[in-house]
């Protein structure tokens, strides 16, 4: 199992905010994520990025298995610190079930972002919801596309009824590409997702994410 740990550019005495769980995409890598992890560590967060393996069942995204290892490693890396995890794309949906274990294991996690989510054909969201609804999750969703199976998962979080979404946020951002969270312009997503790249877009996704981590690591623990 590979878990890139980037820790935040402070020295000590200074106090480390807590922990950042940043999950890449199917067929991504955590490298993808480096703009956003470094600008994550510069708020005093340390940033953990798992590896996703999705060719290779026993590593697989959606292994819950495997998940539930991640998981264990993450809570071994991070007690006693709050935990805010993030999720890009497939990511989301690992997120969501390594969330809902930790909380079951009786972590901090003061916060769950989805970041243009998309479920799990085993539905890692939709049965980790029960534990995650009151944790603060926010989905920031694009206009739907091919790769956020035409904005599905936003639909079934707005259907929630209101008693179990009482800590669900939705932020729309419209003409947000589903891959600006890596970068602007990157052709696989370009390709398959049919995104055009606006970089003052990308600017306004990541401003939205930083702030929820930021708020997320400073919210009191559930």
């Amino acid at each position: 199992m590979r878990v890139v740990t980037i820790e935040p550019p402070i020295k000590p005495p200074s106090h480390v905010l807590g922990t950042v769980v940043l999950l890449h995409g199917f067929g991504r890598s955590p490298e993808r994520l480096d703009g956003l992890s470094a600008r994550l560590a510069s708020l005093g967060a340390r940033v953990l990025l798992p590896a996703l393996s999705p060719w290779w069942w026993p590593t697989c995204t959606n292994n819950t298995r495997y998940l539930n290892r991640v998981a264990d490693a993450i809570a071994a890396a991070s007690a006693p610190d709050p935990i805010v995890v993030v999720g890009h794309s497939a990511g989301a949906a690992a997120g969501a079930w390594i969330a809902a274990r930790l909380i079951r294991g009786g972590h901090q996690v003061t916060s769950v972002v989805f970041v243009d989510g998309v479920d799990s054909p085993v539905r890692s969201i939709r049965r980790s919801w029960p534990v995650l609804q009151h944790s603060g999750v926010v989905a920031i969703c694009g206009d739907p596309s091919p790769c956020n199976r035409h904005g599905a998962l936003a639909k079934w979080l707005r259907a929630q009824p209101a008693e179990d979404a009482a800590d669900l946020q939705i932020v729309s951002v419209q003409g947000m590409g589903h891959g600006d969270v890596e970068g602007a312009g990157i052709g696989v997503y370009v390709r398959l997702c049919k995104d055009n790249p606006s970089a003052p877009q990308r600017e306004v996704l990541l401003d939205l994410i930083v702030g929820a981590v930021s708020r997320g690591l400073q919210a009191p623990a559930n």
